[in-house]
C-alpha cells in the first residue's frame, strides 16, 4: 500500500496534466473557417510573405494544405499543418503557437526535459544534465531515441515546423540547444508528457542504455541549471578585455535586448563607449567581436555597434516597410485599433507604407572614436534578428573576417518589429505575425536566402563543449598571430 501511494504521488502531476489539457476534435467546417482567417491574415499583414517565394508558389502551398483538410483534426494535428506552411514562408519571427490555455498549463507543469541537448552533424547529444541521474556516462552521450521517437525522425519532424529566415538551418540547430525549445517542439509534435524514456549511447560505450527521467518545472530546471553550471549560464552578457599584452581586444555582446540589459542594470551605450575609448587609447590593431548566440533585441543597439566601425555617414536600412496602415485581422488580436499609430507611416510608390519613425531610418552618423584596425567576428546559428543585421553591415562595409558557422538571420534582412498575436476563433491556435519588413543597406551577397557564411567554418563538437574548448576564439587568435 505504501509503495503504491508513493508511485501515485510521483506520477500525480503527470496524471493531472493529462486531464487539464484536452484535445478536442474540430469539424472540417471549423478547420476550414480558421484556415481562411489564417491565410487571409498572412496575405494581408505579413510583409515578407513573398520574400523568398513567388505569390504563385505560396498560393500553391496554401491551396494544397487547405485541400488536405478532409477530416476532423485535434489542435495538435492542426497546429502542425499550419506550422508546415509558415516554415516555408521563411520568417524566423513568424510563429504558430498552441492555444494559450494549453500553453499556460503546459508551462506550469513538470514537462521540461531534464537535460540540455546539443546538435552536431545530424545527431543530438547530452550537453548538460538537470536530472537526478549521475553525469558519468550520461553527459556527452548521443541520444538514440526519446519515448520511442528516434533522433533522426524527431529532428526531421522538428525542422519541418520550426521557423527560420529563408533556407537557413543553423538557427534551427542552435534553438534545439535549449531545453525549453526542445520541450515545446516535442510537445507540439508528440503531445504532453511528464516523463522521458531516453535511449542513449555513451561516448565510450558500445551498447545502448535506457533510462526513464522525470520532467521538471521550468522554474526548477532554471534553478538547477544556474546552481550546477553558474559559469556557463550566469556569465555576463557583455565582456570587454585586452589580450596578448594589449595587442588584441575582445568584445563579447551576447544580447542586444534592452529589457534584459536593463534588468541587469547594464548600459550598453556606455559600455561600448568605454570599450572603444580603451581600444583607441591603447592603439589596438586587432579586435575580436563575439556575437555568438546573440538572438537580437533592440534595433538601435546593432546600429550603435556598427557605428564605431565606420568613419562615414551611412544608411543602415535600405527600407523599412509595412503592408498597410490598418489590418482587418486585428479583430482577432488584443490590439485596440486596426490602425497603426498616427505619424508612424508614409505611403510609398509601391503602394505599401514606409516606417518613418524609427531611429535606424535615414542617414546615420558614425560614433567616435572610430576603429580602423583588423576585425574578427565570431558567429553561429544563434546570431539572429538585430545581431544578424549588424553582422550583415559589418560584412558589407568592412574587411572583417568571420569565423564560426552560418549566422541565424537573413543576410538581407528580416520581418519583425511589431508582432501582434492573433487567435483563431475555433481552435484557439495563435499566430504571431510580424508587420515590418527590414531590408538592410547591403549588396552583392550571392546567398539571397541565407545568413552570412563565415570566411572560416569552425564548428565545435560535443567534446569541445564539454572540455571548454573555444575553437572559434582560438582560431581567431591563431589568425592574428600569423
Amino acid at each position: 500500500m505504501k509503495i503504491k501511494t508513493i508511485l501515485l504521488l510521483l506520477f500525480l502531476p503527470c496524471l493531472l496534466f493529462a486531464q487539464t489539457i484536452t484535445r478536442s476534435n474540430y469539424s472540417v467546417a471549423e478547420l476550414k473557417s480558421d484556415f481562411k482567417i489564417f491565410r487571409s491574415a498572412l496575405e494581408e499583414g505579413h510583409p515578407g510573405i513573398y520574400r523568398y517565394h513567388s505569390k504563385a508558389a505560396m498560393d500553391s502551398i496554401f491551396d494544397a494544405a487547405e485541400k488536405a483538410i478532409t477530416r476532423p483534426m485535434d489542435e495538435k494535428e492542426y497546429q502542425i499543418l499550419l506550422s508546415k506552411i509558415t516554415s516555408q514562408i521563411g520568417c524566423g519571427h513568424l510563429a504558430v503557437l498552441a492555444p494559450k490555455i494549453d500553453q499556460d498549463k503546459f508551462d506550469k507543469e513538470a514537462t521540461a526535459i531534464p537535460f540540455q541537448p546539443f546538435y552536431s552533424d545530424g545527431k543530438l547529444f547530452i550537453l548538460t544534465n538537470f536530472s537526478v541521474l549521475q553525469d558519468k556516462g550520461f553527459v556527452g552521450a548521443r541520444i538514440v531515441s526519446v519515448n520511442g521517437h528516434s533522433t533522426k525522425v524527431m529532428l526531421k519532424d522538428m525542422f519541418a515546423i520550426m521557423p527560420a529566415d529563408g533556407n537557413n538551418k543553423t538557427y534551427k540547430y542552435r534553438n534545439l540547444t535549449y531545453s525549453k525549445y526542445f520541450t515545446r517542439y516535442y510537445y507540439y509534435l508528440y503531445g504532453d508528457t511528464c516523463s522521458y524514456t531516453v535511449e542513449y549511447l555513451s561516448d565510450n560505450g558500445s551498447s545502448v542504455k535506457k533510462v526513464k527521467l522525470t520532467g521538471l518545472l521550468f522554474s526548477d530546471l532554471n534553478a538547477i541549471r544556474d546552481k550546477k553550471y553558474p559559469d556557463h549560464f550566469l556569465s555576463d552578457p557583455l565582456e570587454f578585455k585586452l589580450m596578448d599584452s594589449k595587442k588584441t581586444a575582445y568584445l563579447k555582446i551576447e544580447t542586444f535586448d534592452g529589457d534584459v540589459l536593463e534588468q541587469q542594470k547594464i548600459d550598453l551605450p556606455n559600455f561600448l563607449q568605454s570599450a572603444f575609448n580603451h581600444i583607441d587609447s591603447n592603439k589596438i590593431k586587432n579586435l575580436i567581436i563575439d556575437l555568438r548566440n546573440n538572438h537580437g533585441g533592440t534595433d538601435e543597439y546593432g546600429k550603435l555597434l556598427f557605428s564605431y566601425l565606420t568613419a562615414r555617414d551611412f544608411d543602415y536600412y535600405a527600407s523599412l516597410t509595412t503592408s498597410a496602415d490598418s489590418f482587418g485581422f486585428f479583430k482577432y488580436t488584443h490590439m485596440r485599433s486596426p490602425k497603426v499609430p498616427a505619424g508612424m507611416l508614409k505611403v510609398n510608390a509601391a503602394g505599401t507604407f514606409d516606417v518613418i519613425r524609427h531611429p535606424n531610418v535615414g542617414k546615420q552618423k558614425p560614433s567616435l572614436p572610430t576603429y580602423s584596425g583588423k576585425i574578427y567576428v565570431l558567429i553561429n546559428g544563434g546570431c539572429f534578428s538585430t545581431a544578424s543585421e549588424c553582422i550583415s553591415m559589418i560584412h558589407s562595409n568592412t574587411g572583417a573576417v568571420f569565423i564560426g558557422e552560418e549566422s541565424g538571420g537573413g543576410y538581407y534582412g528580416n520581418n519583425s518589429g511589431m508582432v501582434p498575436e492573433m487567435t483563431l476563433p475555433n481552435t484557439k491556435i495563435r499566430i504571431a505575425i510580424p508587420l515590418m519588413k527590414y531590408v538592410m543597406a547591403v549588396k552583392d551577397y550571392q546567398f539571397k536566402d541565407h545568413g552570412l557564411f563565415p570566411n572560416y567554418e569552425v564548428t565545435p563538437k560535443i567534446a569541445d563543449k564539454l572540455n571548454g574548448n573555444d575553437l572559434e576564439l582560438e582560431f581567431a587568435k591563431k589568425l592574428i598571430n600569423k
